[in-house]
């Protein structure tokens, strides 16, 4: 990774901590994800792909670190308990309540998302979490522009299937709008 200066790194850093915030819905998890998407540039030879930014190629590596860690998760079969959810809640939060429903939120987003196959995951996460153009995606990930957004209508289609067919959705209602629907 080329050596940036003090504002690039932090800008860096606070554009890819957002990015996985975004998909994980917990800010701890988010710093740590993001200290070793860092850690993982420094320790690599390469770098950005053709004229991809430096900020892109590391959003695409915090992707991966996320993908990594729901597919730990899910084999883990680790559940949070409601227990940890409530001491996990913000104590000065006036609506903790939305905070801990949008965490959770994208929490359950973030481990179906995992589950599409790449390159939808990868253009799907670029595009709706990270903010980025067809352009950037088609240069990092080296496809076409219209093939990133082929991609994208594509995951989004594969990823409703996925959360229709293991979430009830109910946004209409009181509640939890989002949850698991039972084993069978």
């Amino acid at each position: 990774m080329p050596l940036l200066d003090g504002k690039q790194l932090e800008d860096h850093r606070r554009a890819v901590s957002g990015f996985v915030r975004r998909l994980v819905g917990d800010a701890i998890l988010a710093d740590d994800l993001t200290q070793e998407t860092f850690l993982r540039a420094q320790r690599t030879e390469a770098g950005p792909r053709g004229d991809a930014s430096e900020q892109t190629w590391l959003c695409a590596i915090a992707l991966n670190l996320v993908r990594d860690y729901f597919r730990a998760k899910a084999r883990a079969k680790d559940e949070t308990t409601e227990r940890e959810v409530i001491e996990n809640l913000p104590s000065s939060a006036e609506n903790a309540e939305q905070t801990a429903l949008n965490n959770e939120m994208s929490a359950c987003v973030g481990k179906f998302l995992a589950e599409l196959p790449s390159p939808r995951y990868e253009v799907v996460a670029l595009h709706d979490q990270s903010a980025l153009s067809h352009a950037e995606i088609a240069q990092h990930l080296g496809i076409s522009e219209a093939n990133s957004r082929v991609l994208l209508h594509r995951g989004r289609k594969d990823l409703k299937k996925i959360l229709e067919r293991n979430c009830v959705l109910s946004f209409d209602q009181d509640g939890v709008p989002c949850e698991l629907k039972p084993a069978n």
